[in-house]
Parts: structure tokens; C-alpha cells; sequence
């Protein structure tokens, strides 16, 4: 019986992020954690702003058939069932081409494989601070304010949801399945579009190389940056 839910992003928590290579020796450690996990009743679920085709392959690495967030919230992914659910509505899918198209002469990389959402990076973008990216994601969002979206970023890309759409919305329904409230969540972040999930759920947690506005909301803060700061926070998991 699962008794409690463990989300948790990928970009910056399991993986360095875009054009770094993977650890997979930890991300083995991982999967050895996250099996035993299951056997005491949490169930691990990925948490990310990717579109669901990099979500999935991703939960074959770590083993998990648990349903998975993808598009910042935008979408729920069953791997047992192979389905995906939508959770935005037909006009919001709408203005959201809409803004693609008016967003399309800027330049931008739009990250290939999102259907309901947007997510805009642009050459160089790995290099440069978060504070840098949030500075460009707040003028952008200013002057594309006649779309009624949210706006958040990471450390790589700038991200765009239908208004009430986050990961904190995703949680909720991946919650609402498994019939457990937000206070039996853990959640682990480490980049400013998981600050409204962290502040959701009962247990909000981060790696060392967390923001200091991710920081500043969580109980547990791990002494070690992404995939070995994951290891150590899943080894301390609250009882």
C-alpha cells in the first residue's frame, strides 16, 4: 500500500542538465533506492519541465512505472498504460499556439516534443547565470503580457503554462490518483519553476546547487549538487 509520494525534477536534481552527460553509476544508486523505497510504501515519481518522450526514457533508466509529470504540469504520463493525459484545456492549447507563433520571429529554440507547453532556450543559455535567464523570462513575460500565461524558468530554458497550470498542479492530480493529500508528499527541486510545488507538499527538499528562493523553502537541503545530492536527500527522508 502506498502511504506516501516522492516527486522529483530532473534537469539540475537527476542529471546536470541539457548537453552534460549523465551519471550513470548514481543513477543506478537511484534505482536501488527508489526499489527499496517501494517495498516500505513511497512511490517515486518523476517531476520535470521536458516533454514526456525525454520523461519517459528517463523512468526506463530508473526503473519506475509511476505516472510522471512532464511539461511542467501540462501533462500526466502513465508508463504502465502508455497513456497520456492532458491537463490543459482545448482554448488554452489554443493561446498557447498562438503565443508559439508570435514568439516564433524572436529566434528562440523551442524545445522539440512539447504539445502543451512552451519552453524557450536559446544558444549559450547553459552558460548563463539563473539570475540572467529569470531576468530575460520576466521581460519576455512583459512584453507578451496580452497572453494570459505563467511564466517561469530554470537553469536552462524559459518555460510557458497556461495560467494555474505548474507542477504543483500536476502533483495535485497525480495525488488525487493515488488518494494521498499533498501533506504525505516529498518533493525535490532545485530551480525556480518547483517553488510553487515545494511549497505544496508536506516535504519540500533540494540539493545543494538548489537557488537560494528554493533553498529559502526547504526542510531539508542536501550538503551535495544534483545527482549525489538526490542519493543523500532519498537516505534521509523524513520518517
Amino acid at each position: 500500500m502506498i502511504h506516501r509520494a516522492i516527486f522529483c525534477d530532473i534537469d539540475g536534481c537527476l542529471g546536470p542538465g541539457k548537453h552534460k552527460a549523465l551519471d550513470l553509476a548514481r543513477l543506478a544508486e537511484i534505482r536501488t533506492l527508489i526499489k527499496a523505497l517501494a517495498g516500505q510504501g513511497s512511490s517515486f515519481h518523476l517531476c520535470t519541465g521536458r516533454p514526456q518522450p525525454y520523461a519517459e526514457a528517463m523512468a526506463q533508466v530508473l526503473d519506475v512505472q509511476t505516472p510522471l509529470i512532464c511539461e511542467n504540469g501540462a501533462m500526466v504520463f502513465s508508463p504502465e498504460t502508455d497513456r497520456a493525459t492532458r491537463l490543459i484545456s482545448g482554448a488554452d492549447l489554443s493561446a498557447l499556439q498562438k503565443l508559439r507563433a508570435a514568439l516564433r520571429p524572436e529566434g528562440f529554440i523551442m524545445e522539440v516534443g512539447n504539445e502543451y507547453s512552451l519552453s524557450l532556450s536559446w544558444e549559450g543559455i547553459s552558460a548563463a547565470s539563473h539570475a540572467d535567464i529569470a531576468a530575460r523570462r520576466v521581460a519576455l513575460q512583459a512584453r507578451f503580457a496580452g497572453f494570459d500565461m505563467s511564466w517561469t524558468n530554470s537553469h536552462t530554458s524559459v518555460d510557458i503554462t497556461p495560467k494555474g497550470v505548474s507542477k504543483q498542479s500536476g502533483v495535485a492530480a497525480v495525488l488525487a490518483r493515488l488518494g494521498l493529500p499533498p501533506a504525505q508528499a516529498i518533493a525535490i527541486g532545485d530551480s525556480n519553476n518547483d517553488l510553487k510545488v515545494l511549497a505544496y507538499v508536506g516535504h519540500p527538499m533540494c540539493p545543494s546547487n538548489a537557488t537560494p528562493e528554493v533553498k529559502s523553502l526547504c526542510k531539508t537541503i542536501a550538503g551535495r549538487p544534483e545527482t549525489q545530492g538526490v542519493i543523500e536527500l532519498l537516505n534521509r527522508l523524513p520518517a
